[in-house]
């Protein structure tokens, strides 16, 4: 990407018009001081094709005077007058010196060649000038563009830090819920523990109520005759403990549907955990602790479901 203010011949040739208007002879080191830019390697190539050109011709730049410069003892009101007074001087002391310019242009000669050499190793030096100030713009641009790439990392960080600040208190409210859940889960242990004792009591007092009428049965198999009307009352009393059964075996039944709709609703549990996962190991590595209590949770929750089942069994 080229300079925005590199020099070129037009801009070159505009400073000359401008000095040869105010009646001075436009020189490469004129030129630098009124354009402030460029070297003197182009500046003075310029110049050349500028005095070569009809518009200077027109201006008489080679009859100009080199510099029409004022000694700083001369006071500013008389300024135009002697500028005049000042240039009709130089103009006749020029003429004095061109038998001196005839002689030292015999010397330019001699030179000329080794100025030729400064003038190309500055035309180098220009050149390389130029390519560092393209070089230095292209860096310009990208410590540019990397301050802005800066700013807005500044601003996605702080936006970060306001999600993790939101995610810690959610984390929190996770852990006084799961805390709760252990406590609810350590009152439904309890309670299924009361219930298998119960349940295994009913079991142990039903199987000697099934050992003790399989006796009386017997018996009354023997006295049949004896005590047929008490066979009746037993075999009446038989029948009701049937129905009894079959009223458990209902019930049982029924806890059996519970116990489907709970593992559907364990499920249920089991995939919204799943999802508060994936949610607190998106969020930071800080919530990693929260995954393994969900995790955690996850199988108190299986404990919960046997719990829950044990304990419809014993109100049953």
């Amino acid at each position: 990407m080229a300079s925005s203010s590199r020099l070129t011949e037009a801009d070159v040739h505009a400073a000359c018009v401008s000095i040869a208007e105010q009646g001075e002879r436009p020189t490469a080191l004129t030129l630098l001081d009124k354009l402030g830019r460029g070297s003197l390697t182009t500046i003075t190539k310029y110049l050349n094709s500028w005095n070569a050109s009809d518009e200077a011709k027109v201006l008489g730049a080679e009859t100009l005077p080199a510099i029409v410069k004022l000694p700083p003892e001369l006071t500013k009101d008389g300024e135009e007058l002697i500028k005049k007074i000042w240039s009709i001087a130089k103009g006749i002391a020029d003429e004095e010196l061109d038998i001196q310019r005839d002689a030292l242009k015999q010397a330019e000669l001699a030179t000329h060649s080794k100025v030729e050499e400064a003038f190309k190793f500055s035309e180098a030096q220009a050149m390389k000038i130029e390519r560092l100030e393209d070089v230095l713009s292209d860096l310009k641009d990208e410590l540019a563009e990397e301050q802005n790439n800066h700013a807005k990392t500044v601003t996605q960080l702080n936006e970060a830090e306001k999600a993790n600040v939101g995610l810690s208190k959610d984390n929190d409210q996770l852990r006084h819920e799961i805390s709760e859940l252990k406590k609810q889960v350590s009152t439904l242990e309890e309670g299924n523990k009361a219930a298998l004792q119960e349940k295994q009591d009913l079991l142990k007092e039903h199987a000697a109520a099934l050992k003790q009428k399989d006796t009386e049965i017997r018996a009354f198999d023997i006295q049949v005759h004896e005590l047929k009307t008490s066979l009746d009352s037993v075999v009446t009393s038989n029948d009701q403990f049937k129905s009894d059964l079959k009223s458990r075996e209902s019930e049982l039944a029924g806890r059996t549907i519970e116990l489907e709709k709970l593992s559907v609703r364990h499920e249920a549990a089991v995939a919204e955990l799943n999802t508060l996962k994936t949610d607190l190991a998106a969020a930071k590595k800080a919530t990693a602790g929260a995954e393994k209590l969900v995790a955690n949770l996850e199988g108190q929750l299986g404990v919960y479901k046997a719990l829950d089942t044990s304990g419809k069994d014993k109100k049953g």
